[in-house]
């Protein structure tokens, strides 16, 4: 998945896949939320389910809202920090990072290898300890849900990544399956059917069913 990510904010952005794999997750994740805005539009909409009564819930959700600032923090590059007297260099994860610690099957492995890739000192401890201490993720997004069923109150992560590949899948999919009905139907080439606009497409596969 992470490579898949990238390539996808290698598209948006219109740079080099092997670039993109060197930024940092924010900054691709930002390229994300951009592209999906600017392909499906700033509405998202979503189902989920309630974790104590498993009532589903309907969400909507602007990305404008809940999209990071930008930040120029958002940068790979190698920082300095302070803990007490030790001096901590560290840097933010990159898609490059995630793909060489993804072979990893246990999660406790996976961590300490992506901390000795992005966190350097001679003090084990202070390394061991230094991931909680860092500034947290800017795109990190959670959303505050609350259940009208039962009232629970609890938050939910937002994979920008993972929302816009597979929306983008099942666009593809839909878009290939009215190519299919309508080729058959009236015999017009590929060409012709992709001038058409998507709503016309779809009721024409409508009319066909």
């Amino acid at each position: 998945m992470p490579v898949r990510a990238a390539a996808l904010a290698a598209l948006a952005s219109d740079c080099p896949l092997g670039e993109v794999m060197r930024w940092s997750i924010p900054r691709r994740d930002r390229a994300l939320f951009a592209f999906r805005a600017q392909v499906f539009g700033d509405t998202v909409d979503g189902v989920t389910n309630c974790p104590r009564c498993a009532a589903p819930l309907e969400l909507q959700l602007s990305l404008s809202d809940v999209r990071p600032d930008d930040d120029a923090a958002t940068s790979p590059e190698w920082r300095t920090l302070r803990l007490a007297s030790t001096r901590v260099r560290w840097r933010r994860p990159t898609t490059e990072d995630l793909v060489a610690v993804s072979g990893l099957r246990d999660t406790a492995g996976a961590r300490a290898a992506l901390i000795a890739r992005c966190i350097r000192t001679d003090d084990a401890m202070v390394r061991d300890n230094a991931a909680a201490l860092l500034p947290a993720e800017p795109t990190d997004v959670h959303l505050n849900l609350r259940c009208p069923s039962c009232d629970h109150a609890w938050q939910t992560p937002f994979d920008i990544a993972t929302y816009a590949w597979r929306e983008l899948d099942e666009w593809a999919q839909r878009t290939l399956h009215q190519i299919h009905v309508l080729a058959r139907a009236y015999g017009w080439t590929e060409d012709d059917i992709l001038r058409l606009s998507a709503r016309r497409r779809q009721t024409y596969v409508e009319m066909n069913q």
